[in-house]
């Protein structure tokens, strides 16, 4: 299953401690922007599924994005609760944190790293544009520095 399963990356994700200097930084000495900047959950979905370490999860957080073509980069500021953010900037700091990887279905992938050791850290209802999806995170335990995430294309009814 690896083997040609992880090959359409869409987005490469960092985690910092704060947003609003880190997008002035790549303004200022890239010029990259203007991002959008939403935040998790947005305030007409507070409800939507969360889970973090396979519990219900109430956590928050400012994203913001950017689009390189076909490749988008994602900053994340972790704001309230547990999770994975969280957890990132308390062991490594602020940096790169993951490549998101489009799936056609999530459960394939997610029974592949199972297999192979990876737990889902942290998962969730997709909202936006990608409504209807759900996104997953997989820690790979140190045998590459960053996480996995995936997202499902296909929509289940």
């Amino acid at each position: 299953m690896g083997e040609g399963t992880f090959r359409k990356v869409i987005q490469i994700g960092m985690v910092v401690e704060d947003l609003d200097k880190t997008l002035q930084a790549f303004e200022q000495l890239l010029g990259i922007g203007p991002f959008r900047v939403v935040e998790y959950p947005p305030a007409d979905e507070p409800w939507c599924r969360r889970e973090y370490k396979g519990q219900p999860a109430d956590f928050t957080a400012r994203f913001s994005f950017f689009h390189f073509g076909n490749i988008e980069l994602e900053v994340i500021q972790p704001l309230e609760g547990e999770s994975i953010w969280r957890d990132f900037l308390r062991t490594h700091g602020p940096g790169l944190h993951h490549l998101k990887f489009s799936v056609d279905r999530l459960e394939p992938a997610d029974r592949f790293l199972r297999q192979q050791g990876f737990a889902c850290g942290q998962q969730g209802a997709a909202v936006g544009p990608n409504k209807g999806k759900t996104w997953a995170y997989y820690d790979l335990d140190g045998a590459l520095p960053l996480c996995i995430e995936l997202m499902n294309e296909v929509i289940e009814p």
